[in-house]
């Protein structure tokens, strides 16, 4: 029998664990990447279109937590990876696994439409007098969260002399020597915006309208995702799936522990509190804002209310500022756009306040944030879904679902079962949605990761819980269970199992080594 292709869009770490996954169970599959080279965001670009880290970004996930998860880091690779590390990690795992003969580089793809007949999907690819089709029976979008950037409108832009760009753009912090630079935004991208221009610019200032928590890469020396634990985090899934508000507020408050332990004293003119809830709000992790702020090199101002002229800004406290550079570090919206309209998941604005602009953000309807219901069995978007834990590692796993239900190993609810729980979760967005925004493609992680976990068949829901399968586990096999639930919550349990997903025999001796590594943290 034939083999079935698939087209994946998007040579990142996700597109790379998806053709991984699905070579794995039997797929013919190729990768397009409109670049020259692997490795999504990773991979530093001097395109101001493009999002990329900078060359001197710094993972904000340890390696213990954002590794892939059948391959580590290397031993000599610090706790958090500089961007030029973790892309030298990516293009490593491809090589070892023989992916690069599947990804075809340089290659975009220009739309994804039905064949003819309405038997595959036809994809159409490269640019020009180059450009062709081909069609395929299934196609993955791993194009990634931040393709879209949104720039908000504000009254008297147009009036504005300096330099304005949004942060997608912002490479090199010499580019703005000398500058004063407005900052607008609170986010991860905000903070890592502002604290690269200190010493550069002239002057700094981080605009912005609300609070936020933020915390370091490390408590006490200690990678942040280190002090969450298997153990920790089983209850904390039991509570988003049966006592959400209670995981909400229990969870917040860890945070805030977190955040006040580094940060105690915060002034507050700085105005990061009230703080939303991070159901609706990552935190930002950062180890220079605050000190920044203390130190008066980023000046934290009140957000944008107009433009006055070629240099002045009106904030919303009536205030002023003259400044030759404006960057807006705020942020991006799911991008659909290489699917036609009558295929589109999308079908309104995100859920927020009544007077929300429907021109942004919009809601998809995807069954657990990745199938379209109708064409579930022949689409995947993995470009939607945003959490805090390590990307790679999320994308791994996702691609270890995908690959089992598209081979048959786990059938997926009806159609009108997957509406009827995309409604349900929309309503659960709209909730977090009342006082303040939301990301739409948020979703609850206990059963969400549930999900993945059944799906892929890696037993982390059966062996690493308090049922009866993890008592028995427990039983027969103590040092391991006790290093998986109590020591560092490594990817590489999502392999350690028997299961429909592929195993790997050296997952058992990765975890402890994990957890030798990390000691030297400790």
């Amino acid at each position: 029998m034939e083999k079935q292709t698939v087209a994946v869009i998007g040579g990142g770490p996700g597109g790379l664990t998806v053709l991984k996954a699905l070579r794995d169970v039997g797929f013919d599959v190729t990768v397009y990447e409109k670049r020259d080279s692997i490795g999504g965001v990773w991979a530093y670009s001097d395109d101001p279109h493009t999002t990329t880290t900078l060359k001197s970004t710094v993972s904000n996930v340890s390696k213990f937590g954002a590794s892939f998860t059948d391959f580590p880091y290397p031993d000599d690779a610090p706790a958090h990876p500089t961007a030029t590390q973790v892309y030298e990690y990516i293009a490593a795992y491809a090589k070892h696994f023989n992916l690069l003969p599947h990804v075809q580089l340089n290659t975009p793809i220009q739309w994804v439409k039905r064949n003819p007949t309405n038997t595959q999907w036809r994809v159409c690819f490269g640019s020009g007098e180059y450009e062709g089709t081909r069609d395929f029976d299934k196609v993955v979008f791993c194009s990634g969260l931040t393709t879209k950037a949104v720039t908000p409108e504000f009254e008297g832009m147009e009036k504005f002399k300096g330099k304005m760009i949004h942060c997608q753009a912002f490479k090199r912090p010499e580019d703005f020597k000398d500058m004063r630079v407005l900052v607008l935004g609170i986010g991860n991208s905000a903070a890592d915006t502002s604290t690269e221009l200190v010493g550069t610019a002239k002057k700094v200032y981080l605009s912005h309208r609300g609070g936020v928590k933020i915390v370091p890469r490390r408590l006490k020396n200690l990678p942040l995702d280190l002090v969450i634990n298997r153990q920790k985090n089983a209850i904390k899934f039991f509570l988003d799936a049966y006592f959400p508000s209670l995981s909400r507020y229990s969870f917040d408050q860890l945070i805030e522990l977190y955040s006040t332990q580094s940060f105690p004293a915060p002034d507050p003119s700085w105005r990061l509190k009230p703080a939303p809830s991070l159901a609706n709000h990552q935190p930002v992790i950062s180890d220079n804002l605050i000190s920044s702020l203390a130190a008066g090199t980023i000046t934290s101002v009140h957000g944008v209310r107009q433009f006055i002229d070629g240099e002045t800004v009106e904030l919303t406290d009536g205030s002023k500022l003259s400044v030759d550079a404006v960057i807006f570090c705020t942020g991006y919206e799911p991008d659909f756009s290489l699917t036609p309209t009558e295929f589109s998941p999308l079908t309104s604005a995100a859920p927020k306040s009544p007077d929300y602009d429907p021109k942004n953000a919009p809601t998809a309807r995807l069954y657990q944030n990745l199938f379209p219901p109708e064409y579930a069995d022949s689409l995947a978007y993995l470009n939607y879904v945003a959490l805090t834990e390590g990307a790679i590692t999320m994308a791994d796993l996702e691609a270890m679902a995908l690959a089992e239900i598209w081979a048959g190993h786990y059938p997926l609810p009806s159609k009108d079962e997957m509406n009827a729980e995309i409604d349900k979760h929309h309503k659960w967005v709209q909730s977090l949605a009342k006082d303040d925004s939301v990301y739409t493609g948020i979703v609850r992680p206990g059963p969400w990761f549930q999900f993945l976990n059944d799906a892929a068949g890696t037993g982390v829901n059966e062996k690493l819980g308090y049922g009866i399968e993890g008592w028995k586990f427990w039983l027969t096999d103590m040092k391991l269970c006790n290093a998986m639930m109590r020591g560092v919550m490594t990817p590489f349990m999502y392999r350690i199992f028997e299961g429909k997903r592929k195993k790997w025999e050296g997952a058992r001796e990765a975890v402890f080594h994990a957890n030798e590594l990390a000691k030297q943290y400790k």
